[in-house]
């Protein structure tokens, strides 16, 4: 058996190219067929009327994905399946075709725009042969096809005659009574490649609650899922890695964007093969398949492939570390029922001498003090919504160190300066900084301005709670705020259902939780006197089940429109 699945998995769909003679059979170009050997010598041409096995000569065809064949096998004509293939530009387009993409179709002799609903697979069998035909589901716009019993139609692929990239409904064209001209068209098409803000307090509810709303996982999948989606969904704190032009990869950054970040907040919804594009570039293979933890994920992405500015920079004995997010690491305290972050984080801090934040981060990502998936030192921990690290944050000298006028630049560079010997980070005024810089062994330096209110002394640093990642039996769920709201709570899972095997089977799921803000609003003595038994699945799972806990600074606060 396992020499037939073997040859099963090493047969090859191909396209003719141009037609040939074989034995007694005629096979025209455009034909589609499967290799059923290795050497790519032998196979079986699907479109002849007995799917004859014949010699076939390599140079007349040409290999095809899956999901290429897939496409061109649901094109009924080969004529029509060779004009798609010779628009190399159109065709790689139809082949990425995703749930909710913007396309433009031929339909009763109109350009007619409408919205990927669905896609169809039908199967076809011949012995050990198994090809499958595409055909997609499309939701017209055009305001001629309203009075349609169901605005729902099936193309294949040679009927699409253009595709954009992910993007929501668009109701503005629907029902209007009129046709959609040429420049409307192509205004649909192009809102596609715009970028969108995080999604608005008041449209969460229409917008991405519900069922196959968020991002749909696939195979272990979920560290990755919640991860993006409770950074992405309602806040713009990491939106600068979006547009950066200084990532080391910008196909990546692009994937990210344009396949993930916008269809989220656009449509609500991110198809799983969108994610796995993105799973597939992350410089390791297990990254498709296992089960990671969301900083392995972190690490990888912004760290190794996008090698973007980290998140963190923690000082400690006058040394600058760099990382994206912090392990919170205290000692068991059986004194301590149901201890607060903000009690973890002080705790965390004070265990280290001389351990601070070099500089306020914009987003903080913290892991609990749990080890593995199992081992958890408390039962129980508190988020607190606001996370005061006023006395965690290093407090610098603003003067500069050449002059002693007020400090308006600082370079990290400078500390490889032998005459530097006090090992703090040089601060410099304007004149002293062009000065210092204009030196030839300092050229290459890249100073940075101040933000002088970081080290105010009397002005308080919080940062706001944003997301809660929990893990229960090898699967990370989330619970993310969405607004400024007290009950402005929803919980995401990626893998909630599941209606088969294959990619795009999992349904994943966006729940209101407003009860939550009852909880965080109450003390951390009132927290802890609650019988925890009569606490709801939801808020249960959040407080006992928490993971990681990620926060932003309030000027990069959700939407709340």
């Amino acid at each position: 058996m396992s020499n037939i699945n073997s040859a099963a998995r090493s047969r090859k769909p191909f396209i003719v190219l141009r037609e040939f003679m074989t034995g007694r059979h005629k096979v025209a170009s455009g034909s589609i067929g499967v290799f059923l050997d290795n050497d790519q010598t032998r196979g079986r041409i699907m479109d002849l009327p007995s799917r004859p096995e014949v010699a076939v000569r390599r140079n007349l065809v040409r290999l095809l994905s899956k999901r290429e064949s897939a496409f061109l096998y649901g094109i009924g004509s080969p004529a029509r399946r060779l004009h798609l293939l010779a628009n190399e530009k159109l065709f790689v387009t139809v082949c990425g075709l995703q749930i909710s993409d913007v396309v433009r179709v031929r339909y009763q002799g109109y350009a007619a725009v409408g919205v990927a609903s669905a896609i169809w697979e039908l199967s076809e069998k011949s012995g050990m042969c198994e090809l499958t035909k595409l055909l997609v589901e499309i939701e017209l716009l055009d305001g001629e096809f309203s009075d349609n019993s169901t605005p729902f139609i099936k193309v294949d692929a040679g009927d699409i005659l253009a595709v954009s990239s992910s993007v929501q409904r668009c109701p503005q064209y629907r029902g209007n009574g009129a046709k959609l001209d040429e420049k409307d068209m192509y205004s649909v098409l192009e809102d596609s490649l715009k970028d969108h803000p995080p999604v608005r307090e008041a449209d969460v509810l229409e917008k991405i609650v519900g069922q196959r709303k968020g991002i749909q996982g696939h195979y272990n999948s979920c560290y990755l899922d919640t991860t993006l989606f409770s950074l992405f969904a309602f806040s713009s704190v990491l939106d600068h890695i979006l547009r950066s032009p200084d990532v080391c990869d910008a196909k990546v950054q692009r994937i990210l964007r344009e396949d993930i970040v916008n269809p989220l907040r656009r449509s609500g919804f991110v198809h799983a093969e969108n994610v796995m594009k993105l799973r597939k570039l992350l410089r390791c293979d297990t990254f498709v398949s296992e089960e990671k933890d969301p900083e392995e994920f972190l690490s990888a992405l912004l760290h190794e492939v996008l090698a973007v500015e980290p998140l963190l920079k923690i000082r400690c004995n006058n040394k600058t570390q760099e990382c994206n997010s912090y392990q919170i690491i205290v000692e068991r305290d059986g004194t301590l029922k149901v201890p607060s972050v903000q009690t973890l984080m002080d705790r965390s801090f004070r265990s280290y001498e001389d351990l601070t934040f070099d500089q306020v981060p914009s987003c903080l990502i913290l892991q609990m003090p749990r080890f593995g998936k199992k081992f958890k030192m408390f039962p129980y921990i508190f988020p607190s919504l606001e996370l005061d690290i006023s006395h965690m944050v290093h407090k610098r000298s603003t003067v500069c160190c050449l002059c002693l006028s007020p400090a308006e630049y600082e370079c990290t560079q400078c500390l490889a300066d032998p005459l530097t010997t006090d090992g703090n980070i040089r601060q410099f005024c304007q004149i002293c900084e062009k000065q210092v810089h204009s030196c030839k062994q300092m050229k290459d330096h890249k100073p940075t301005r101040i933000e002088t209110q970081s080290y105010v002394s009397n002005q308080r640093q919080k940062l706001e709670l944003l997301a809660v990642l929990c893990i229960k039996t090898s699967h990370f769920v989330s619970f993310v705020k969405y607004g400024p709201g007290k009950h402005s709570w929803v919980f995401f899972d990626s893998m909630a259902g599941r209606i088969g095997n294959e990619i795009g089977t999992n349904v994943p799921v966006v729940r209101t939780c407003p009860i939550l803000g009852d909880y965080l609003s109450m003390s951390e003595q009132q927290f802890s006197a609650l019988d925890y038994t009569k606490m709801d699945a939801l808020p249960k799972r959040f407080f006992s089940d928490i993971y990681m806990c990620i926060y932003q600074s309030p000027d990069r606060s959700m939407q709340s429109g």
